[in-house]
């Protein structure tokens, strides 16, 4: 076997794109091979699921190696805006199908497929699978800059030598999973009678969905409306709140309560989601998710046996977006559709957004890669071609962890891993200032909309919190570093001293909690 490029490791090997952009190629099947298991605790994420960051500035996607993604949006609120849940019949998409009647191939990793590559790319996820002569290969990247969607590019391709009459059906779930640090906080006082992830996801279900064809049958829109609390809830939370007020309060340091009425814990106003078909009107929708992959499951959904139901009902927890398109291919011929999936924060209409990108369908992919290419930290060592490497890679990475959090009304840095995804908090302060610091040199403006942030969270008496949680509020900890201000000081004082932009010490900045007199 020839030697892979260094640091290649067990599961893979680094490559370099079309575009000149670092990329690893995951050749692991990890449904066979024993290396691929992680100890991980299989309650949060499976053992053999190995994740890549897809992201801009505005939102991060999570794609795992078994094909499925899953997009996190901060504003009201870090959460998924799909959950990865089999138990319960969510899969988070990301994939689609592809059938001729007979043969069905899936973009959704089984580790059975006859031809199967992903490419884990700089700003991108790549599938490419083959069967009975079809191949599909599917792009999922987030386009450069501050927009918050996906864009999903799916190249089929009809190797055979005669006509082919196609399907395939894009599919993108909306059931929602927030990172409520809520749940964290009664499943500690529980003493772990309730999980973390069984109270998040009990929350998701006290949502209403309805659903909305886009005018052209070009796709579909989810609206998500609060139920209320159940009693159970309520009582929980009461409890809760009662002993981080007394018994738990120097361990916790209070009850959590929000300091003006624009905060809050969890989202009960969840924003839009929506799934476009960019390049022409599709020719079957669904909702129905559990009628969609019925007996089947992923991997041989009954739906495939049937037209899609075009029933969009209301009120139903628990659905998904999924579109269908007919291809007709020659002998040899391939056709690329587009499909976007993202939602609608504050500033943002779905028409113009959609429309921005349909003008320049072809060229979008290309041209986001052009973006991350060039904006990036770069060092050239002869013989030594890996350290460039990382350094492009490293610096992807920074950047698309980028979210934008609505109740700062600023961009932040988060530290994600088990703070933000687990615990759900964004903290520490020191942490985001810390990895803002590389932007100095490559995009200031970011640097200055961190700083601005940790400004803005700055308490009456002077204080910068450990962690903020849900939209605008405290977590409930002990902890009072004395070392958040230093780190402040010295990123606002390396911005200023390396752009000379002395007029940024003369902004004013609102302090915590901002809203109100």
């Amino acid at each position: 076997m020839p030697d892979k490029p260094f640091g290649s490791g067990n599961f893979g090997e680094w490559i370099e794109d079309a575009f000149g952009l670092p990329a690893y190629r995951y050749t692991c099947n990890q449904v066979k091979e024993p290396r691929a298991v992680t100890p991980t605790d299989p309650s949060w994420r499976s053992p053999t699921d190995h994740s890549h960051q897809v992201g801009n500035d505005r939102l991060v996607a999570v794609a795992s190696n078994y094909g499925w993604v899953q997009v996190r949006q901060d504003e009201g609120g870090p959460k998924f805006l799909n959950d990865y849940d089999p138990v319960h019949g969510h899969f988070a998409g990301g994939f689609g199908y592809l059938s001729d009647g007979k043969n069905t191939l899936c973009t959704y990793f089984s580790g059975y497929a006859e031809s199967f590559e992903r490419i884990f790319g700089t700003g991108y996820l790549r599938k490419i699978t083959s069967r009975a002569g079809f191949t599909a290969d599917q792009i999922i990247f987030a386009p450069y800059g501050d927009d918050p969607l996906l864009i999903s590019q799916v190249t089929i391709t009809n190797c055979n030598e005669t006509t082919a009459n196609l399907r395939w059906i894009e599919y993108w779930g909306c059931q929602m999973y927030q990172f409520s640090h809520k749940a964290q906080v009664i499943s500690v006082i529980s003493r772990g009678k309730k999980f973390v992830q069984d109270l998040r996801r009990q929350f998701s279900t006290r949502f209403a969905q309805s659903f909305t064809q886009l005018e052209g049958r070009h796709g579909l829109l989810n609206m998500k409306n609060f139920l209320g609390y159940t009693r159970e809830d309520r009582t929980s939370w009461a409890i809760a709140q009662t002993l981080l007020a007394t018994v738990a309060r120097k361990s916790t340091g209070g009850a959590l309560k929000p300091p003006v009425k624009e905060a809050y814990l969890e989202d009960l106003s969840p924003l839009p989601v929506f799934l476009v078909s960019l390049d022409a009107p599709v020719e079957g929708l669904a909702v129905d998710e559990a009628a969609f992959f019925g007996s089947g499951g992923i991997e041989h959904p009954d739906g495939l046996e049937r037209a899609l139901s075009e029933n969009l009902p209301d009120g139903v927890s628990g659905q998904a977006l999924l579109l269908e398109r007919k291809v007709h291919l020659q002998p040899g011929e391939s056709k690329t559709l587009y499909f976007a999936y993202g939602y609608l924060p504050e500033g943002f209409d779905l028409q113009t957004l959609i429309s921005k990108y349909r003008t320049n369908l072809p060229n979008c992919f290309a041209e986001s890669c052009a973006a991350w290419k060039e904006n990036r930290i770069q060092m050239e060592i002869p013989g030594e071609s890996w350290v460039d490497r990382e350094l492009a890679w490293h610096s992807y990475y920074l950047r698309s962890s980028m979210t934008y959090d609505s109740f700062f009304k600023e961009h932040i840095l988060s530290q994600g891993h088990v703070y933000q995804y687990l615990i759900g908090f964004q903290g520490a302060a020191r942490d985001s200032l810390q990895h803002a610091l590389p932007f100095i040199y490559t995009d200031p403006d970011l640097v200055k909309e961190v700083i601005r942030y940790t400004m803005k969270e700055v308490l009456p008496d002077g204080e910068i919190p450990y962690g903020v949680t849900g939209h605008g509020m405290r977590m409930a900890v002990p902890f009072r570093p004395s070392d958040q201000e230093l780190w402040l000081l010295w990123i606002t004082s390396e911005y200023v001293l390396a752009t000379r932009n002395l007029e940024f010490l003369d902004e004013q900045l609102p302090t915590f909690p901002l809203y109100g007199p």
